[in-house]
């Protein structure tokens, strides 16, 4: 499949943004200790909030196109939490499923 958001973009894309996979795992582990599944969008929401409100990065900007890269990403690294984020397979896919 072709498009901005295949796996090997997402890789070079997380490769050059290390702090939103940072932020996004944070977030995931708070939101995990309060419920048993939660929303990945939301999670990008608090991360353009917090980047916002710190002042670090005024022009910060974040694809809603990653959300499923990272909540993938995240249910990989914490195979406890699985369900956490609901993930859907789809006939076209930008992920590749093992």
């Amino acid at each position: 499949m072709n498009g901005k958001w295949t796996q090997e973009n997402f890789i070079k894309y997380d490769q050059e943004n290390p702090d939103v996979y940072d932020l996004f795992k944070r977030f995931a582990l708070e939101a995990s200790k309060h419920r048993t599944r939660y929303s990945a969008k939301s999670i990008f929401h608090r991360i353009r909030w917090e980047t916002m409100v710190s002042g670090k990065d005024s022009e910060f900007k974040i694809d809603d196109g990653w959300i499923s890269h990272y909540a993938r990403k995240f249910l990989a690294e914490f195979p406890s939490l699985e369900g956490f984020f609901e993930t859907r397979v789809r006939s076209k896919s930008y992920h590749k499923e093992s």
